[in-house]
């Protein structure tokens, strides 16, 4: 099937020598403009700048930077993963190139290359499966104030393959003509009918993709040059930003958290032989997910004081400190603050056979930063799919994921914070944000029972703790995280 985006371009277009220094020159100025306003307004901008092989792309990149301030991008390649990137799931990787404000990243080639991969491009299902993922990813990035432009460098058959033959001549460029380029070359018809339906599929109102002719490089780079200082002059101008779907939920009467049985508890007889023999446990499956190379992550959110840093510390008592992380999640810095609210979480996913353990997580978004204002109605309205999206991933790329929410009573939640006003080794806990969250104790419990009812999956449901009684809780937790070892074994 072809879709004839790149069939329809003009494959003579030809620029003379002198036409195009005066012409690039001009549009060189002006991108140096263009950009000091982009830093101004504080605009993060991702340049894909994609194509076939030996298109050019390198030269393109290059007359676009010529005249910018090196101190605002960086270029980047995506070139096949590190042993390190192997690791985690592919958009780990992308993630991490995400620009903070202000700042411009040119990536050279793109995500849509994880297509060209494993043969997924030829499984019908795997390809859509992948779209989609890219779909989300930049709809993310958009969402949060990042422009994404996507460019296409199309050259033709018999001119990728005389280029192929200009580098093997040369003992300096021969090094950069990998088997890749050469079998490319060979099914040129294929790859081209699969580019068509790609960049068919993937082309959205806000991340558009701009094809160019590149059979002649200076033609190529002058029209690389007018897309960009388009797409600069246009992120002058604010972008609506897209909040979430209503969402309704039919048949739901009264909270989720109020229906928890919080009279459960266990003796303290009966504490000490169930979370010793769950530790023990516990250590064994840890190894066993090390040597089959299978990672978990496991966080906690709660009302304050509900016991969370206890539950991780009966949790981790069990398990060998080389293979977990421990990750406190509090507001984020300054520099957090520069990139999109997801990227932090993306940079501390657990690697290969390791396991991470949040305490609060990313669903801070639809909780305190709902609540309390600290984020706009639609960042929290679309922070649910958007969270659905990451975590769908995770465990599609085999991750294991555990989300407790501890429930308590308010009145139990006051004695607690009696308990450390009156305690001197425990006070430094009790500050007095905990007793401000404590008097929105029905925003927090309309918004903790819509964050589950709209981030519980099949593949990642919410286990609700009742933790009155934090000896319950604690071997609860336990249990429920040596049963997802298990699962993931």
């Amino acid at each position: 099937m072809s879709f004839a985006m790149l069939e329809t371009l003009d494959m003579e277009s030809r620029l003379g020598q002198k036409e195009y220094e005066k012409e690039a020159a001009g549009l060189q100025r002006q991108l140096a403009s263009l950009q000091r306003g982009l830093r101004d307004k504080s605009i993060p901008l991702f340049v894909l700048v994609e194509g076939w092989e030996a298109s050019g792309k390198g030269f393109v990149i290059n007359e676009m930077i010529r005249s910018l301030d090196p101190r605002g991008f960086v270029v980047k390649d995506e070139a096949e993963p590190d042993p390190i990137a192997q690791l985690y799931p592919p958009f780990w990787r992308f993630w991490r190139m995400v620009p903070e404000r202000g700042k411009i990243v040119f990536l050279n080639r793109s995500w849509y290359r994880e297509l060209f991969k494993d043969n997924r491009a030829s499984d019908p299902k795997e390809k859509e499966r992948f779209l989609k993922r890219f779909s989300d990813f930049e709809e993310n990035l958009i969402s949060e104030g990042i422009r994404v432009l996507k460019i296409f460098l199309h050259i033709s058959q018999d001119e990728q393959k005389k280029r192929i033959k200009s580098l093997l001549k040369n003992p300096s460029t021969r090094w950069r003509v990998s088997e890749r380029d050469l079998e490319e070359n060979r099914n040129f018809q294929k790859a081209l009918e699969a580019w068509e339906e790609i960049l068919h599929k993937s082309v959205t109102p806000r991340a558009p993709w701009v094809c160019i002719p590149a059979n002649d490089p200076r033609f190529a780079a002058k029209a690389g040059l007018e897309t960009l200082r388009d797409f600069l002059d246009s992120c002058q101008n604010p972008w609506p930003l897209s909040s979430g779907s209503p969402f309704f939920f039919p048949g739901t009467d009264g909270s989720i958290l109020q229906r928890i049985d919080l009279d459960r508890s266990l003796s303290p007889e009966e504490y000490v032989e169930k979370i010793k023999n769950l530790q023990e446990l516990l250590l064994e499956r840890q190894y066993d997910l090390y040597r089959k190379g299978k990672s978990l992550v496991v966080l906690f959110e709660g009302w304050d004081a509900a016991g969370k840093g206890g539950a991780i510390k009966r949790l981790t008592q069990g398990l060998d400190p080389r293979g977990y992380v421990v990750h406190p999640i509090g507001a984020p810095n300054e520099w957090e603050k520069e990139h999109p609210y997801l990227w932090r979480f993306w940079t501390r996913l657990p690697s290969r056979g390791h396991i991470g353990i949040f305490d609060r997580s990313w669903y801070g978004r639809v909780l305190v930063e709902r609540v309390e204002g600290y984020c706009s109605e639609a960042e929290w309205s679309r922070a649910y799919s958007e969270i659905n999206n990451m975590e769908s991933e995770w465990i599609e790329h085999g991750y294991g994921l555990v989300k407790f929410w501890i429930q308590i009573s308010p009145e139990e939640q006051l004695k607690r914070f009696r308990e450390r006003e009156a305690d001197e080794e425990k006070k430094w806990k009790l500050t007095p944000e905990d007793w401000r969250n404590r008097q929105k104790w029905a925003e927090y419990e309309k918004a903790a029972d819509e964050m589950i009812l709209r981030t519980s999956t099949p593949g990642a449901p919410w286990t609700l703790v009742e933790g009155n009684d934090k000896r319950f809780a604690r071997v609860k937790v336990v249990q429920t995280v040596l049963s997802a070892m298990e699962r993931l074994l």
